[in-house]
């Protein structure tokens, strides 16, 4: 009989080896995590400083009264008397009315010129479409606070030009210092870029429902009423909500027309509790006041979502496109013509006119005979000498150039970490992203400025206390326009990239920059002529140190130097238009891979 002996434990079977082309791409998506994850929390932290922090002051502020002070320091009290004082005044209610009936009228008559304008030019075979296209997008290139001064000087009841002509031919005036005078200059300053963001729609739109309807016998009122209309509701809803938005924030024409008439809107208001004549700034009330902008604003918004919800049923492009067959005028091209380009001067060239006239004034006094003998230019030669010119100068063009660049480095991270991740909290941070969207910009301008008020940081008074609140009104544009441009590039270019061994900071540099600078590029300028333009930010953080052009041409302005505000409106609006020029080049490049 065999004996049995007891043998060793046998060692248990090895692991199967893992395929190395498996173990390399682990080691890339474990890199793009961290690396996403990186982002994610930079970019989440950033946006909760420049839009969190501020609005927490700013509704922190709404229950906190200290009359000598600033909210939240010593002799601060919790109390909801701004608010009793705010909704139980019957002062708010006329300013909430006031405020709505001109941010809607403004709206209507824009409405009604830029859907006009981008009907002719898109559908019909109006004379010189190219050229009207160019003149109805030209009017951008003046600030809003430059055409509320030529109106004033054109409107004005005492020598107003344009009010001297009415009453020689007509007997009447018309002020420009009244809410329809308002509205009219709000709503001129308005059209283009209601135009641009209307016709990119209508152009695109596919013709072949109107085409069908006018085979069927429709006739053109009733296919635009039932067919046309309706297709453009997406774009005509958001360019709604975004002039909206516009007009209730907008300081400019409320300040230079409102103020002399005695109208006042809510952001006006704001302002002038934030800086009164006399006393102390009443931050308690002005933060109130903010609040109930605020939700103005919000308002339309989700309105908005709510009719966009199935957005599947304004689609009209597919695979292939027919472009709409072009309406014939016949005998009202000429006339239809005459007509828009009637309005391209009155709104545009008398302005602009107006301005270079008053600029060659020793004083201005309006348009006559005797005036045509005083023509000097010594205003021009004097201006360069002030050195608050050169100060405001190099701070605007700081400001423009540094805002532009950080916003858009900003928005790219972001809109990065929004295409690419595939996480379910992402939303948190597109909410935050888009936020500053729906604020208006003299609430983010009160709430930045009591911020850096109660933090003990060296930025207020600068222009850097400037340049982070238009960063965080910008930032929202910037993001929608790189998320647009990142989700164009495809995803395998990064991942190839990244299996070559490519670290990710090099991928940045030689894949993704090349691929999406154009918009970056776009973007930067466009953001770049936004902040130039800004009046509302510069007023509500201004201090002697970040005098901007625009807070300069205010103050002259203010204290009744016309004509040295007219040169430097001039000088501004040169640098703008030349500015468009530009993006007008830049956005012409061809994206090359």
């Amino acid at each position: 009989m065999t004996l049995l002996r007891d043998s060793p434990p046998s060692e248990p079977p090895a692991a199967p080896s893992r395929p190395r082309h498996l173990s390399v791409l682990d080691n890339i998506y474990a890199r793009r995590l961290r690396g996403r994850t990186v982002m994610a929390i930079l970019a989440i932290a950033v946006l909760l400083y420049l839009v969190g922090g501020p609005l927490f002051i700013l509704a922190t502020s709404t229950f906190q009264k200290n009359e000598f002070g600033l909210p939240l320091s010593a002799g601060s009290r919790w109390t909801t008397e701004n608010i009793q004082t705010v909704f139980g005044s019957s002062e708010t209610y006329h300013v909430l009315v006031t405020t709505l009936l001109f941010a809607l009228g403004s709206l209507i008559v824009a409405f009604i010129v830029a859907l006009s304008f981008s009907w002719l030019i898109e559908r019909t075979n109006i004379p010189c479409r190219n050229l009207l296209f160019v003149l109805v997008v030209a009017p951008s290139g003046m600030p809003l606070l430059i055409t509320s001064i030529s109106w004033s000087l054109l409107l004005n009841p005492t020598n107003g030009v344009i009010n001297q002509f009415l009453h020689a031919v007509l007997g009447i005036k018309f002020s420009a210092y009244s809410l329809p005078g308002m509205i009219l200059v709000q709503a001129f300053g308005m059209v283009p870029l209601t135009f641009l963001l209307i016709t990119g729609s209508l152009r695109s739109m596919n013709g072949v429902l109107e085409d069908a309807a006018d085979a069927s016998g429709a006739n053109r009122w009733r296919i635009v009423r039932k067919i046309t209309l309706p297709l453009l509701t997406p774009a005509l809803l958001g360019a709604l909500i975004y002039e909206f938005v516009n007009s209730v924030e907008n300081v400019d024409v409320p300040l230079v027309l409102g103020l002399p008439g005695h109208i006042t809107v809510l952001s006006t208001t704001i302002f002038n509790n934030t800086h009164p004549a006399t006393g102390l700034p009443d931050y308690g009330l002005s933060s109130t006041y903010g609040l109930l902008l605020l939700i103005l604003a919000l308002g339309p918004l989700i309105v908005y979502d709510r009719a966009i919800g199935s957005g599947g049923k304004y689609a009209t492009i597919t695979g292939r496109v027919r472009r709409p067959t072009r309406i014939d005028l016949g005998r009202w091209r000429i006339p239809m013509f005459i007509g828009a380009m009637s309005y391209i001067v009155v709104s545009f060239l008398l302005p602009l006119l107006i301005l270079v006239f008053a600029s060659i004034q020793p004083f201005y006094s309006g348009v006559n005979k005797a005036a045509f003998g005083k023509v000097t230019l010594n205003e021009w030669r004097n201006i360069w000498h002030t050195g608050s010119v050169g100060m405001a100068i190099k701070n605007t063009i700081l400001l423009g150039v540094v805002v532009s660049v950080g916003t858009m480095l900003l928005s790219v991270m972001i809109a990065w970490v929004i295409v690419r991740a595939r996480s379910r909290f992402i939303w948190i941070l597109d909410l935050l992203a888009f936020m500053p969207h729906a604020i208006p910009g003299v609430v983010i301008g009160l709430s930045v400025l009591l911020l850096y008020l109660m933090l003990p940081l060296p930025i207020y008074g600068t222009i850097w206390i400037i340049v982070i609140a238009q960063s965080t009104l910008y930032v929202s544009l910037g993001t929608r326009l790189m998320g647009a441009a990142i989700a164009q590039t495809q995803v395998v270019l990064e991942e190839a990239a990244a299996a070559s061994g490519a670290p990710m900071r090099r991928i940045w540099f030689r894949v993704i920059i090349p691929l999406i600078r154009p918009s970056f590029f776009n973007g930067a300028l466009l953001v770049f002529m936004a902040s130039m333009q800004n009046l509302t930010l510069p007023l509500m953080l201004s201090s002697p140190g970040n005098v901007v052009l625009s807070s300069l041409i205010w103050d002259r302005w203010n204290y009744g130097l016309p004509t040295q505000a007219a040169v430097l409106s001039v000088v501004m609006t040169a640098i703008t238009v030349t500015i468009a020029a530009l993006l007008r080049g830049g956005s012409g490049t061809r994206d090359t891979v």
